[in-house]
């Protein structure tokens, strides 16, 4: 009764598992459109920036067709709705990054519950072990473009945009401060998100530094080794925190 019991609730978490497993790759799914409607909006504000007589002109005439109106289309406006589109976007993606890499932990576990059902201890390790071990330096690249070179270009475009606005002298006072305001709230989504994602990988970098510094500095002066649970009291006080996010 004892074995069956198991074999059920084995049978169980395997059947939750594949469906946990089915609803983050829906997620991913959308993260990958999301970004490439973000690129597509960044794209669109570039031209305006760079060539802003050639983008009103081609903008306008794209609008008036897919609307079927004659009427002058204000292309100031439209930047207006494209900075209120960008921030919805980047909310929405920066959101379902935070979402995917919760679920990856809940993935983890799972895979670590049903592992220990089989002698083979790479069973069901589709998501944790063997995807980390040996992980591809190209892996490695193609995480930092999107959770440090993406962001950070980002910002940096943003800023430049809204100081290019400043510039143009058709633009109301009224649209300018949206524009501002939507920047404003863009650049401190991006830092939130950077703030998430890399500051536990960076506060644990400088602590493993600052062990091993502690350690050198004690064997070139020719003291003892401090024991270990005294030398962690001292480099890491306060409680301990979660592990950081694993590059994906």
């Amino acid at each position: 009764m004892s074995a069956h019991s198991e074999d059920t609730k084995l049978e169980v978490l395997n059947d939750h598992y594949k469906d946990s497993f089915g609803h983050l790759q829906q997620f991913i799914k959308r993260r990958d459109w999301l970004f490439f409607l973000i690129l597509a909006v960044i794209a669109l504000m570039l031209f305006q920036v760079f060539s802003p007589g050639e983008a009103s002109a081609t903008i306008s005439q794209f609008i008036s067709k897919r609307l079927d109106v004659s009427a002058t289309i204000n292309i100031t406006v439209i930047g207006s709705v494209m900075w209120f589109g960008l921030l919805g976007l980047l909310l929405r993606y920066f959101q379902t990054l935070v979402h995917i890499e919760r679920q990856y932990d809940y993935i983890h576990a799972l895979e670590e519950r049903l592992n220990q059902a089989f002698a083979d201890d790479r069973a069901f390790t589709r998501e944790s072990k063997s995807y980390l071990t040996s992980y591809p330096l190209f892996s490695i690249w193609a995480w930092f473009l999107y959770t440090i070179v993406f962001p950070v270009l980002l910002m940096t475009i943003i800023v430049y945009k809204i100081i290019s606005e400043a510039k143009t002298p058709t633009i109301t006072k009224g649209l300018f401060a949206f524009d501002c305001a939507a920047a404003i709230c863009i650049i401190i989504s991006t830092l939130l998100y950077l703030h998430l994602m890399h500051f536990e990988t960076v506060k644990s970098a400088v602590t493993s530094t600052r062990r091993k510094a502690a350690h050198l500095y004690k064997r070139f002066r020719g003291v003892e080794e401090i024991p270990a649970p005294q030398l962690e009291a001292i480099i890491e006080p306060g409680p301990t925190e979660q592990s950081p996010i694993e590059p994906r």
